[in-house]
């Protein structure tokens, strides 16, 4: 939030656009819609501030304007006119005449449509000749809002798209992905918001029968992205307010936290962020039969051989006794020392903002987050804040058993849908976690990731600042792909996630149930892609238990996806889509010729999987038009590759019919 400085009639003009040598433009009257509001909003990315000097700096030209980010088609200043008689207003060098709406005798605000005169990225608001001496004026500028529109309106080329649905279209008929949603917004314009599938694809019984369609509202579990839009931007707000410091130390924020356990006297809210806190990845609280392995001094022990009655002495269903277990729990390696991803640092941070807030976070986040920035479908325990189940993309098949293999006090049993998968934040914390736990749509999740791109809000919401962001996003000093909290491309390491285009900067997360999220920054673009791969039975329980069929599948990561909509940004045409999309599947059967001749982690899905790709080609060579017969040598050239399988059989019945 910048706050506004305007001079108190101001004696002499400073044109910006004169001082480049042009001449102003002049909007007419008529062209801008002018609005008097009855509430001058304070929470823009320019505040309502009124300064009554002319402003700190000797450089008095720079005390009468005010840059703010703007898309092109959408913008809004609001102007609070305390007894004007006459100013001057320019947007970007363009004069707007508002000479009807001042009156010296009055005080009003007005809100002024400017979006047929800013442009992509900054924008400049410049305001002099201010009259009488006594005039002022106070400014808010809101933060830019996501609206719908085409591809082609932000150069983008929608065939991109087609193709993207062209392969989800398959994998869904391939029983790998039951369903999903994704959303691409470039520039401030949702370009592509679609839902597809069924919440529900699998149950303990087989396929459903009576499916229900996925909308764009059905609310996805996020996984591990609740750890960035939950946690993170809790912290980060606590952070710009001050009320934290990602320096301070766990056991000054929460006292007693090194009681069990000196080696954690120095642990600090940073090390969390950066996952280099000491943890190890996954200790399950929840299960009293589970072996937690830890490494000390190069010797793998289990925390259970500490324990003469062999019991898991940090076990615990109750959220009220989470906290003293991860006091209890052992550090693996001293902290600072490197990366290892660990939930437990985000269960700790999500502890941290209710210690900090006096909240719990779902509280917090629903007050400070969600609600004011108008989301409705993002929720901690949907089913018990008014959402049904089939308003739930349903997770694992048999509860958290992995079909009969797991058991542990109180396991869920029937399919998981409506409730948080993961098993810590839901049998040891109640649902309600930094790691895991929350639920949200791709619209939902749009609006809250255009905040990291606007500069730290929204609209007319600010929760923070630019610094506060600059300071998350920065790359962690012993693994570039970490910020605080946040992954990031880095030197293209997550490109398997954000595509290998993404800029080094590109920030998101990833979530274990199948979504995924991407902020780019630097090209204005965020991409959403949430589905439920963990609703298809194992792959192969011999081989993993974690492993389900839709994991197979090309669209479990979003990188291919991503790739394509970068594609899409950067040009391409149908032709260099089809040998992309040819290229594709002849490496996906290579891999999985190699595979099956070294009889290594190979299933039948990593087969469907891969027929799913050539089925696309087929599908393409079926339809009519002028370049039939290369799309047929396209799919002829995939078919070729693909390794023998009853499925190659109909693949072939069908080219066939071509002939």
């Amino acid at each position: 939030m910048r706050k506004s400085i305007l001079t108190k009639g101001v004696a002499c003009t400073l044109v910006f656009t004169a001082m480049l040598g042009a001449t102003p433009l002049y909007a007419a009257s008529q062209s801008i819609k002018v609005d008097t509001v009855d509430i001058n909003p304070t929470n823009g990315q320019i505040a309502n501030v009124v300064i009554p000097e002319r402003g700190s700096s000797s450089a008095t030209i720079i005390n009468n304007r005010e840059t703010f980010k703007a898309y092109a088609g959408q913008g809004e200043i609001y102007l609070t006119l305390n007894q004007v008689e006459s100013m001057k207003v320019f947007v970007n060098g363009v004069q707007i005449d508002l000479s009807k709406h001042l009156d010296k005798d009055v005080t009003k605000t007005i809100k002024v449509d400017i979006s047929h005169l800013v442009k992509n990225g900054d924008n400049t608001l410049q305001i002099s000749e201010v009259q009488p001496v006594s005039a002022t004026i106070e400014i808010d500028v809101p933060y830019p809002t996501l609206r719908e529109g085409t591809p082609e309106s932000v150069g983008v080329d929608g065939k991109v798209f087609d193709t993207i649905d062209a392969i989800l279209e398959a994998e869904i008929k391939a029983g790998g992905i039951p369903g999903g949603q994704l959303l691409v917004a470039k520039d401030g314009v949702i370009i592509k918001d679609t839902a597809y599938g069924t919440v529900k694809a699998y149950d303990q019984n087989g396929k459903v029968k009576d499916k229900v369609a996925v909308t764009t509202d059905t609310l996805y579990d996020l996984a591990s992205n609740t750890k960035m839009y939950a946690a993170n931007y809790a912290i980060q707000r606590l952070v710009y307010e001050g009320k934290l410091n990602i320096g301070d130390k766990i056991a000054t924020v929460i006292p007693g936290f090194d009681a069990f356990d000196k080696d954690k006297t120095q642990l600090t809210i940073k090390h969390l962020l950066t996952h280099t806190g000491g943890f190890i990845p996954d200790p399950q609280y929840h299960n009293e039969n589970y072996l937690h392995p830890i490494q000390v001094q190069g010797e793998t022990i289990n925390l259970l051989d500490k324990n003469e009655d062999k019991i898991n002495d940090v076990y615990t269903q109750d959220a009220n006794q989470i906290l003293e277990m991860i006091k209890k729990t052992p550090l693996e390696y001293t902290p600072g020392t490197k990366n290892v991803y660990s939930d437990v640092d985000y269960m700790l941070l999500g502890l941290i903002v209710e210690e900090v807030s006096g909240q719990s976070i779902d509280t917090y986040c629903q007050e400070q987050l969600y609600k004011p920035l108008g989301l409705i479908h993002t929720v901690f325990n949907p089913l018990q804040n008014g959402f049904e189940k089939e308003q739930t993309a349903a997770t694992e098949l048999f509860g958290n058993t992995r079909e009969g293999h797991i058991q542990f006090s109180n396991i869920r049993t029937e399919v998981v849908q409506g409730e948080v998968h993961d098993e810590k934040a839901f049998y040891a914390m109640g649902g309600i976690s930094g790691h895991a736990g929350l639920f949200s749509n791709a619209r939902d999740l749009a609006v809250i990731m255009q905040v990291m791109i606007n500069g730290g809000g929204y609209g007319q919401v600010m929760l923070f600042d630019q610094k506060t962001i600059d300071t998350f996003t920065t790359p962690s000093a012993t693994n570039d792909t970490y910020g605080l909290g946040w992954r990031r491309q880095g030197n293209g390491g997550y490109a398997w996630s954000f595509g290998e285009q993404a800029p080094d900067a590109t920030i998101g997360h990833t979530g274990w149930t199948g979504t995924a999220t991407s902020i780019d920054m630097k090209n204005d673009l965020l991409i959403v892609w949430l589905s439920n791969t963990k609703n298809t039975p194992i792959a192969d329980t011999n081989k993993s238990l974690n492993r389900m069929e839709g994991d197979a599948f090309q669209f479990d990561a979003a990188g291919t996806l991503s790739t394509l909509v970068y594609e899409g940004i950067v040009g391409t045409t149908e032709e260099a889509l089809a040998e992309s999309l040819l290229q594709m599947s002849l490496d996906r059967s290579s891999m999985l010729g190699e595979a099956i001749e070294a009889n290594s982690n190979c299933t039948e899905a990593d087969y469907k999987a891969t027929a799913a790709l050539v089925d696309v080609l087929v599908t393409q060579a079926e339809a009519s038009g002028k370049d039939q017969k290369e799309r047929k040598e396209r799919a002829e050239k995939a078919y070729d590759a693909l390794p023998e399988h009853e499925l190659k059989i109909q693949l072939r019945k069908r080219l066939d019919k071509l002939k």
